[in-house]
Order: structure tokens, then C-alpha cells, then sequence
């Protein structure tokens, strides 16, 4: 009997033992958890609830800054820009120049021409210069280049004069004489061959710029600079070359009486210079206008508004048109730009 009790007295502490082991087991294992979960990191504060809480909602969000910059690595070079493309004037005037300096007067001509329909300045008074040189060779001077379809060589017939070898070419007795270097009328020598251009010359007036450019045919030839009437009075219009006139009386109001007065050439008062060439309508019978083109003795007014609506010129160019334009035959078109 005693035997059985302390058997199972032994059996109680084992057991005893054994949960107590368990105990301290459970222990350990709930503390490490526990720290497991304080080492876990935190997660971020809502930034937002954080503001409505601390009163700061209207700052916005937190602005977290930008890393700082590292090397920056040196910019690309821009891809270049086009070049500027031509116009067909643009290459007009580069092909006449280039012809110019080969001495290809004829094709130079005729690039330059068609270049001025188109181009600005500084290009087109630089190709207005350049046929004006031209004009001298090809046109002024006696010598006929090949290919050049604006003068030819005349064979003079017994009986024929300046006058009426020139009417057949729109052109006048004076200036084919000086082209052909004839003293006078009666130094034509018939049979004998003579340079002709093929008129006649026509007139642009610029109004704008005080400008009188001259023409054969579509080529420029030269460049006058001009005055204007006062409060716009010049007109503006299609005409033709009317009476061509050396040194006319004037008719005009004396600045003392303002009674009409006629002045003379010499007289100091005169105002026309020597040459004088009037506006004739074109659809009338053949009437001139009261305006015209003429010389002046207040060379400082050319280039501006001072005439009674005439256009003054220096008394040396209105001598180098008056042998161009031929009456009834060279247009005179004035234009208001």
C-alpha cells in the first residue's frame, strides 16, 4: 500500500514538472513576439490628417525636395536651320550678276530685267546700277553685240536722213546720230552700214520715291531722280510723249501784278530749264496736257513737292530723255506708289 502512494506522489510532481516547463515556454515565446513587433517599422503618417489636426489643412501638402542635381551632362548641339531657299528673282539676279562679271552683257541684261519684277533693296537699286552700265555698251555705244535683239546694223540708201531712218525705229534723229557719232545730218554716208535700236523708250514715274526709271522695250536702262507738284497735283495715269520743245516761252502770273506774264529763255525767272516734253492723253486727238516733263532753274526742289504738278528734272538729264522719247510713240506712266 505504501508502495502505491509514493508511486503516485511521483507522478503528480512529474506532471507538475512538466506544465511549469510549459509555462515558462509560453512566456518566452509571447516576450519575443512582443519584440518583434516593436522592431516592425512604422508606417508613414497620413500628412493630411496630421495638418487637420495641428490646424496647418491649408498648407497643402508636404513638398519633399528634389535629390541634388549630379553632373549635368553638356547640352546637344541644335540641329542647324535650313538655308534660306531662293526665290526665282533672287537667282535671277545672282545669274546676271555673275554674267556681268564674264562680260555677257547680252544674257546679263537679261537675268537682271526679270530679277527687278521681284527683288527688294539693297539687291535692286545694286541691279539697277548694273544695267544702267549695261545701257552704256549695249544700247548707247555703237558696237552690236551678238545675240542682242534690241539694235541692229542699217545699211543707209541714197536719199535717206537721220530723221527718216530713225522714225522706222521709234527712236529719234538725235540720238541715232550720237550713237553712231554723225556730226550732222548731212554726214550720213549712204551706203555705209549704222547702228540702230529698236524704240521706242517708254517712262515709269514713281511718285512715292521721286523716281523716273526709263525703259526699251522690258529692259531698265536708267534711273532719273525727279520733283513732284505740290499738294499731290501731279497726276497719275497712262500718257504719251506730247510736244518736245526747246527752250519755250513760259507762260505764268507775275508774283507782283498776278497778271499773266509770258518769260523767256535767259530771263532769270525762266523755270523750265531747256527741253521740255508735255503729257499728251492717249485717247484724245493727239492734245497735250498742261504738264510735262522739263528742267528747272531750283535744282534743290528735285525730290520734293514744289511744282505747279509738272516733273522737274536737272537740266543735265532732262537733255540725255529728251533724245529718247519720240512724240506720240514713248509711253509715260505715272504711278501713285
Amino acid at each position: 500500500m505504501a508502495r502505491v502512494l509514493r508511486s503516485n506522489r511521483l507522478g503528480l510532481v512529474a506532471m507538475a514538472a512538466l506544465a511549469l516547463l510549459v509555462l515558462v515556454l509560453v512566456i518566452f515565446w509571447v516576450r519575443g513576439c512582443g519584440d518583434q513587433a516593436q522592431q516592425q517599422p512604422s508606417q508613414p503618417a497620413d500628412t493630411t490628417a496630421q495638418a487637420g489636426q495641428t490646424g496647418q489643412a491649408d498648407q497643402g501638402p508636404s513638398v519633399i525636395a528634389p535629390p541634388e542635381p549630379g553632373p549635368q551632362a553638356p547640352p546637344e548641339p541644335e540641329p542647324p536651320k535650313p538655308s534660306h531657299a531662293k526665290t526665282i528673282y533672287e537667282q535671277w539676279f545672282e545669274a546676271g550678276r555673275e554674267a556681268f562679271d564674264r562680260g555677257e552683257y547680252v544674257n546679263a541684261r537679261y537675268q537682271l530685267s526679270k530679277a527687278l519684277k521681284g527683288i527688294g533693296n539693297p539687291a535692286k537699286t545694286n541691279a539697277q546700277l548694273q544695267l544702267a552700265t549695261i545701257a552704256k555698251k549695249l544700247t548707247f555705244a555703237r558696237q552690236i553685240f551678238p545675240g542682242d535683239t534690241t539694235a541692229e546694223s542699217y545699211h543707209v540708201k541714197q536719199g535717206e536722213t537721220p530723221a527718216s531712218v530713225a522714225k522706222q525705229y521709234g527712236i529719234t534723229a538725235d540720238l541715232f546720230m550720237k550713237i553712231n557719232n554723225i556730226r550732222n545730218a548731212r554726214s550720213m554716208i549712204a551706203g555705209d552700214n549704222y547702228k540702230l535700236i529698236k524704240g521706242p523708250f517708254h517712262v515709269v514715274v514713281h511718285k512715292k520715291s521721286f523716281e523716273l526709271h526709263v525703259f526699251l522695250g522690258d529692259y531698265f536702262v536708267k534711273r532719273y531722280s525727279i520733283g513732284l507738284g505740290r499738294d499731290n497735283s501731279t497726276p497719275v495715269g497712262e500718257f504719251l510723249a506730247g510736244s518736245r520743245l526747246e527752250k519755250p516761252p513760259w507762260t505764268g502770273e507775275d508774283p507782283k501784278t498776278g497778271r499773266k506774264t509770258v518769260v523767256y529763255h535767259g530771263d532769270p525767272n525762266y523755270p523750265l530749264g531747256d527741253y521740255w516734253i508735255s503729257l499728251r492723253d492717249p485717247d484724245g486727238d493727239s492734245e497735250d496736257t498742261d504738264y510735262g516733263i522739263h528742267g528747272t532753274n531750283e535744282p534743290q526742289t528735285i525730290g520734293t513737292l514744289a511744282s505747279r504738278g509738272c516733273i522737274r528734272m536737272h537740266d543735265e538729264d532732262i537733255a540725255e530723255l529728251f533724245d529718247l522719247l519720240v512724240t506720240g510713240k514713248s509711253r509715260i506712266t505715272l504711278l501713285a506708289d
